[in-house]
């Protein structure tokens, strides 16, 4: 016999991605296979079948020509996958181990959990499978006429914790669809989007935007707004579900194993390959030229938004906005933006009036990740900007920042060369590849939010405030996301640990202050929820006074920092990160 067919059969797959993640895998021989309903039964038949993955509309109707079905696939009622071994056609269903591998990387337990899935479909069945395999303490699958369905599941499951989208909608080429409005369920604390392209659909959007301001107020430490309804929301796409589920595929055509950091490789290269990197920022704050440094540096080609604005119109801007108005402008650089970001793995460098609309501001993000390029506004060149003249800057600033910060990901100081600020975007946007952060709470005990006031000649003129500006700009550095929390009472302390563990915090790093000395139930507190934890001492205590010699909390760390100053700080998060 030649060589056995590997591939993924389907009807209609032009979109698909799975040739380049099989050969990532070693199955270079992988393809695609598409067939009308009347040629499946006696391509299923041959002889020479090695490997196969199958999709829709072929998930059940394959079902029937199965010698033997495992109990997963039997239990979800579809096929994805077909292995032909000793004569036998073998049926296996291996998106549930990619929908569980998408939800523990992300951090999303249904443990206990009221889960509700959107969608009936073959996904759907697979969702619930893997809801009651978690232990869910209830699933509600929502369909557009069951019996729970868009328009009574606002009233009927407001205590939903949990939500999977399983339906196409958000998908592309259709992504402005919104499979459901997060802010009707204020019980969700966790969405998952079976949908990998695009890599945010906009209900992920509307998951991050609300974690984000969640973030913001607890960063603030101040009271959040009455009847708010802030809180964190974990989300997750489905490209770490595709990848994994041919992982486990290509395992059973092979009989081999294959290890998790196969899985994140292609992830991220998947995620670099087909993301794009936005700049946003102010007229003249260096976005062009920042965005060609770095499609020299990146290898990714490089799109003007302006430059391709001015070559639809025929004409040059300021043309534009003095015969046709701003409006025309916008609606014109709107229709370009959405042509530009329906391609994928590009450089754009937008204009700086880009981000009021929010169309704009969603798409950048949908398709990619969004960096706001700052530069200080006496350095920027005004000729040839119709909206920059006459001392205007000040004032579109005012109204722009904070567009620029709610659309980006990461915003960039650009007062150095071209060269340099491209590769600090560069390395940020290797170092989140694949859309997961690492989380890492900082934690500082009594008296360190005097710092800059309490014993300078020990301590150092440095404030609370600037000591986390340190950590921040050291945390982006190195792509991990970094929250802070400070109190003077034990108890607080204890608490803020024990809700790192809820939170899905992978290190912490800790501070106890006089609490180091004293405190056993800090001690226990880092014991019981067994997160990675790095104790940090501006001051070495083992040169000071003899009761601070002592330190409870150690015992339960796995690494103690002393004695550096602030840059300590920076060296346990380094430790952490690594």
């Amino acid at each position: 016999m030649g060589k056995k067919i590997y591939g993924l059969l389907g009807r209609k797959l032009g979109h698909s991605w799975s040739v380049p993640i099989h050969k990532a895998l070693g199955c270079e021989d992988y393809r695609l296979i598409e067939l009308e309903p009347e040629q499946l039964e006696a391509f299923l038949r041959r002889e020479d079948i090695g490997g196969l993955n199958v999709t829709i509309p072929y998930k059940r109707d394959v079902m029937k020509f199965c010698d033997v079905i495992d109990p997963a696939a039997e239990a979800i009622g579809s096929v994805n996958t077909l292995v032909r071994r000793d004569g036998k056609l073998y049926g296996c269903n291996t998106d549930i181990d990619g929908l569980l591998y998408m939800l523990r990387r992300a951090k999303i337990s249904l443990a206990g959990k009221k889960v509700v899935i959107l969608g009936s479909g073959g996904a759907s069945l697979t969702a619930q499978a893997a809801a009651r395999q978690e232990g869910a303490r209830e699933v509600v699958v929502v369909s557009r006429t069951g019996p729970d369905n868009y328009e009574n599941l606002p009233d009927r499951h407001k205590d939903a914790q949990v939500l999977i989208n399983t339906t196409p909608v958000g998908m592309w080429p259709h992504v402005k669809g919104l499979s459901l409005d997060l802010k009707l369920l204020p019980g969700i604390t966790a969405a998952a989007d079976v949908i990998y392209n695009p890599v945010r659909t906009n209900l992920l959007l509307q998951a991050e935007a609300l974690d984000r301001e969640a973030r913001y107020w607890e960063e603030a430490d101040v009271a959040e707004p009455l009847g708010s309804g802030l809180r964190r929301v974990q989300y997750t796409g489905g490209l770490p579900m595709l990848v994994s589920q041919a992982k486990r595929a290509e395992e059973l055509f092979f009989d081999r194993t294959i290890p998790d950091s196969e899985t994140e490789a292609i992830v991220s290269r998947l995620w670099q390959d087909t993301t794009n990197i936005a700049l946003v920022g102010m007229p003249g704050s260096g976005k062009t030229t920042v965005g060609r440094a770095m499609a020299r540096l990146s290898g990714k080609p490089f799109v003007d938004l302006d430059e391709e604005i001015v070559r639809k119109a025929g004409k040059p801007i300021p043309e534009i906005f003095a015969q046709e108005g701003e409006g025309t402008f916008r609606a014109m650089e709107n229709e370009v933006l959405e042509e530009i970001c329906a391609k994928s793995g590009q450089i754009i460098a937008t204009g700086g009036g880009a981000v009021l609309w929010s169309e704009n501001r969603a798409a950048m993000r949908r398709t990619g990740r969004v960096y706001f390029l700052r530069r200080d506004l006496s350095r920027l060149p005004t000729d040839g900007r119709p909206l920059s003249q006459a001392g205007k800057l000040e004032e579109m600033f005012r109204l722009r920042g904070p567009l620029y910060e709610q659309s980006a990901d990461q915003s960039v100081q650009n007062d150095s060369s071209p060269e340099e600020t491209a590769a600090a975007i560069w390395n940020d946007y290797r170092a989140h590849a694949g859309g997961i952060s690492m989380k890492i709470l900082v934690i500082n005990g009594p008296n360190m939010n005097m710092l800059g006031i309490r014993q300078p000649e020990i301590y150092g003129s440095a404030t609370y405030e600037d000591l986390k500006a340190m950590i921040r700009e050291e945390a982006n550095r190195l792509g991990v996301e970094v929250s802070f929390f400070q109190s003077n009472h034990e108890g607080a302390l204890v608490d803020a640990i024990q809700q790192a563990y809820f939170d899905k915090v992978d290190g912490i790093i800790i501070n106890p202050a006089a609490y180091t000395h004293t405190s056993v139930a800090l001690l226990d507190a880092v014991k019981a929820v067994g997160i990675p934890t790095v104790e940090v001492h501006v001051s070495d205590p083992d040169s000071r006074e003899e009761f601070r010699h002592v330190s409870y909390i150690r015992a339960a760390c796995v690494g103690t920092v002393r004695g550096h100053g602030l840059p300590g700080y920076l060296e346990a998060l380094r430790m952490l990160a690594q």
